[in-house]
């Protein structure tokens, strides 16, 4: 059982102790205020059984009402007590109305009737003290019923922090598996493209060769730093922002392709979000040019303005109709969606894509 635990459990039972206490104190001392002589065989003793009685009120409160109740009637009709049917069951009838709503009215209600009969008030006389024992009654059910609500929220909010906490993990992992998709996506891209130069040029062209297997070496040693960095230690990845698309521009133009690149505004006022989400978009176009299309032509374009940014990736391969989206496609989609924005895959003429996030300020309405 861990410390927290032992305390909450400590807590309780000092808690149950004291309002036994309260309870016998009450009862043996209550009625000597209202003027009734006390006496320690009468109050005091049914002070000592309903205070000993709520010990075990958490564990069987329904058979403490009942056996509390049943003590009170006998030592009314004894003689020995005169204070009252039910502000002496108080805790015992609050504990019980939690979980049995039903009997502790049931209870009572009927330990009043009998304590007014005991008492000789006929019906006349029974309004008054009959009616401030009944009100007493009420009072007690409505602050059960009332802590019973409480507690079904208090539940159904744990329940709802613990299905976000596990929303938020999930969503975690897949940002997560989306990382390493692009990294090993556009690796491989890149590096298979190199090796294919590689072969080709082997025998013509020996040092065209070698250069093309030197950019594969150092992609894929930029690429295995990453994962080390995702595995060891994942609030510490290197996250990459609009100023490394020069970056994508130069290993697009190592594997052959003509780069246009234009950046508009100031790509350094992009917010890290926006700015990490237009990055992976252009890196995910890119590895679409190397992989699918036989394009000897990309346009990458960057528009920051004040307010949306946006990113427009294009070449002129040939027509991909008829394409289905993979998953590089879809959580392309998924990251631009999740701040708020739009993006458009054109498959007509060659390949584009055309995202458009807007800034910060502009989106933080849908932070909760």
């Amino acid at each position: 059982m861990s410390p927290r635990s032992q305390n909450d459990r400590w807590r309780t039972r000092l808690g149950d102790a004291a309002l036994a206490l309260v309870t016998a104190v009450g009862v043996g001392a209550g009625p000597a205020v209202m003027g009734a002589p006390p006496s320690w065989h009468g109050t005091f003793g049914l002070g000592v059984i309903l205070g000993g009685l709520l010990l075990v009120r958490r564990r069987r409160p329904v058979l403490v009402l009942v056996l509390s109740a049943t003590a009170l009637v006998g030592y009314q009709s004894a003689g020995l007590f005169e204070g009252g049917g039910v502000w002496p069951l108080s805790v015992a009838l609050f504990t019980a109305a939690l979980s049995r709503p039903g009997w502790a009215a049931a209870v009572g209600t009927l330990s009043l009737a009998c304590g007014l009969v005991l008492q000789g008030i006929d019906a006349s006389e029974a309004l008054a003290p009959g009616g401030v024992e009944l009100l007493w009654l009420a009072l007690v059910s409505a602050a059960a019923s009332s802590w019973r609500q409480y507690g079904r929220w208090r539940a159904e909010h744990r329940a709802r922090l613990v299905q976000l906490e596990q929303t938020r993990l999930v969503e975690q992992r897949l940002t997560i598996s989306r990382e390493v998709h692009d990294v090993v996506a556009h690796t491989l891209a890149v590096v298979g493209v190199h090796l294919n130069v590689a072969v080709e040029a082997l025998d013509d062209s020996p040092d065209e060769a070698r250069a093309a297997l030197h950019t594969a070496i150092a992609v894929r040693r930029q690429a295995m730093t990453d994962l080390k960095a995702f595995v060891g230690e994942l609030r510490d990845v290197p996250q990459h922002g609009l100023e490394s698309v020069p970056d994508l521009v130069a290993q697009a133009e190592a594997a052959g392709l003509d780069v246009r690149y234009d950046a508009e505004g100031d790509p350094g006022a992009v917010p890290a979000a926006q700015a990490l989400t237009a990055y992976r978009v252009v890196q995910e176009a890119v590895v679409n040019t190397l992989r699918h299309s036989d394009a000897g032509c990309l346009t990458i374009r960057i528009q920051a303005r004040p307010r949306a940014l946006k990113v427009t990736v294009a070449d002129d391969g040939r027509s991909a109709a008829g394409f289905t989206e993979g998953h590089g496609l879809t959580g392309m989609r998924e990251r631009v969606t999740a701040l708020g924005g739009t993006l458009r895959v054109d498959a007509g003429q060659g390949f584009a894509v055309r995202a458009v996030l807007p800034l910060a300020d502009h989106v933080t309405g849908l932070v909760p």
